[in-house]
């Protein structure tokens, strides 16, 4: 992965909330869990700290969530230092982050903790008024609806104190994706901002100065893809969803001639796989004859009979089914041509989102205006090479990133480059997916891929991200069956462990 570190700059340069917790689960992924960025954050800011203010007394006010987690931490590393005093807001005994308690049963080892849980004590104030600098560690990224009448008078006697004070990632009180206030807010001097600045401090005047402290997080958390991307891409069920509510798929493909059961079987892997992958209504338009087998797989998704007599007719039919993506070209051929054109055309018009992937990779090939900020391409090499004129085949990782890039930032589209190392971009962004096992080497496998992307793609509307989680998703479903089988696994093994891989995912609000 060394030579990768060129492509650090196709990754965010500011993040937003749900960034910041797809990057944890990532890092976790890669073995770095959250109790090993908490002590590597508060050991770069007390560095930080030492380096830039010659002081002795320094209080820190401290949430019960992830940043108290890091000011703790902070807290312990000077406590050899500097005069320090801590002060709690919230019951001990209630924390629920691991890192919180975990640094806070340590420093109670070593010092008294002031502890606030109802009302603010004349001790706070004096530790505040005492201090020569304060860090504010009460709120983070994940601060939800108005702030509690304690948090409000334990930020406003901060305020009033007109110490000094440091913010540790955000002013707490600020909204970290719009850099919005709630009801009260930390008006800090200096904000550290940890690996990169949220998406609320862009532009906002209410941080201060602004630092980017290097936490030791890894470029490859940024770069691989991970369960964070499927929790980004993953929305909220709410309980008065419908089918109709939540993601709709298109899926057209298949040819009149020959074969029909296999594509019948491909499209219905394609349909199961956007229906389990998230997407709450699917439809697959097909040929009458392999629409007919269809049903006899599977009665789950909706197969409905292709017109194919010409482009209009089938666009006037496409046009009547409700969708949010459309997944165009599994069993196409250079018959169907005419047919794609015309409706990529009109689905590029509608704004409605495109997954063009197999037979229809022909035709956009020549046609390359068809191209847009709406499309996901998902090509192996070979069909690369026609797309874009570069052979990537025998290439390494470096080039086909490269490769791969150059293209999608000239053609605007999201380009997902098939491989053991799948290769995901938008030419401004990068994603690299390393499978584990060749498992998925296997007819089919590619059928189940377009549907899961589909499925993310219907319900989160950010193309590269949708694509990032279905690829990983993919992947991660067939490295957890090589386990079981081995290298002995077909696209219904994949179809049907889908439920199970995704379940930690769900979320209902």
């Amino acid at each position: 992965m060394q030579s990768l570190k060129e492509f650090v700059g196709y990754t965010k340069k500011s993040l937003s909330i749900q960034d910041t917790y797809a990057l944890r689960e990532n890092a976790a992924n890669l073995g770095i869990g959250e109790t090993a960025l908490v002590e590597s954050a508060g050991f770069a800011i007390a560095n930080e700290i030492q380096k830039t203010h010659d002081l002795e007394r320094i209080t820190f006010v401290c949430g019960s969530g992830g940043k108290g987690a890091i000011g703790i931490a902070t807290a312990r590393h000077l406590i050899n230092k500097y005069d320090i005093k801590v002060s709690f807001v919230g019951d001990p005994s209630k924390i629920r982050n691991r890192s919180a308690k975990l640094n806070f049963d340590m420093l109670s080892d070593m010092i008294d903790i002031d502890r606030i849980i109802d009302s603010v004590p004349q001790s706070f104030r004096k530790d505040i008024t005492n201090a020569e600098l304060v860090i504010d560690a009460l709120i983070g990224c994940g601060m939800k609806g108005r702030l509690s009448s304690t948090l409000i008078s334990v930020i406003t006697a901060m305020n009033k104190s007109s110490k000094h004070t440091i913010s540790i990632d955000i002013p707490s009180g600020i909204d970290g994706n719009t850099g919005m206030p709630n009801l009260a807010y930390v008006k800090t001097n200096h904000t550290y901002c940890l690996h990169k600045i949220k998406d609320g401090l862009v532009k906002s005047e209410k941080a201060g100065e602004v630092s980017v402290l290097d936490i030791g997080m890894p470029f490859s958390a940024e770069l691989l893809t991970g369960p964070g991307d499927i929790f980004m891409a993953t929305k909220p069920r709410l309980m008065s969803d419908n089918k109709l509510s939540h993601g709709k798929v298109l899926i057209l493909g298949g040819t009149e001639y020959g074969g029909a059961s296999m594509l019948a079987s491909f499209a219905a892997s394609n349909s199961l796989a956007a229906l389990l992958s998230g997407a709450g209504y699917v439809t697959a338009c097909l040929p009458e004859n392999v629409a007919t087998i269809a049903r006899s797989i599977t009665n789950s998704p909706i197969f409905i009979n292709a017109v194919w007599d010409n482009a209009d007719k089938i666009a006037e039919q496409v046009s009547k089914i409700r969708h949010d993506v459309l997944v165009i070209g599994p069993g196409m051929d250079a018959t169907h041509k005419e047919t794609i054109a015309r409706l990529l055309q009109i689905e590029k018009t509608a704004g409605k989102s495109v997954l063009v992937d197999a037979g229809a990779i022909k035709t956009i090939a020549s046609q390359k205006r068809l191209i847009g900020a709406n499309t996901i391409l998902t090509p192996h090499d070979g069909e690369f090479r026609m797309l874009s004129g570069f052979n990537t085949k025998d290439a390494n990782l470096y080039e086909r990133a490269k490769r791969a890039i150059s293209f999608a930032k000239k053609c605007g589209a999201v380009v997902v480059l098939k491989g053991h190392n799948t290769v995901i971009t938008d030419g401004n962004l990068l994603k690299i997916n390393k499978a584990n096992t060749p498992a998925l080497a296997t007819m089919g496998t590619g059928d189940v891929l377009s549907g899961i992307i589909a499925a993310y793609a219907s319900v989160h509307k950010n193309l590269f991200e949708a694509s990032s989680a279905g690829v990983y998703a993919h992947s991660r479903i067939g490295d957890t069956l090589y386990d079981k089988k081995g290298l002995h696994i077909t696209a219904d093994d994949l179809i049907a462990s889908i439920p199970e891989s995704l379940k930690r995912f769900d979320r209902i609000t």
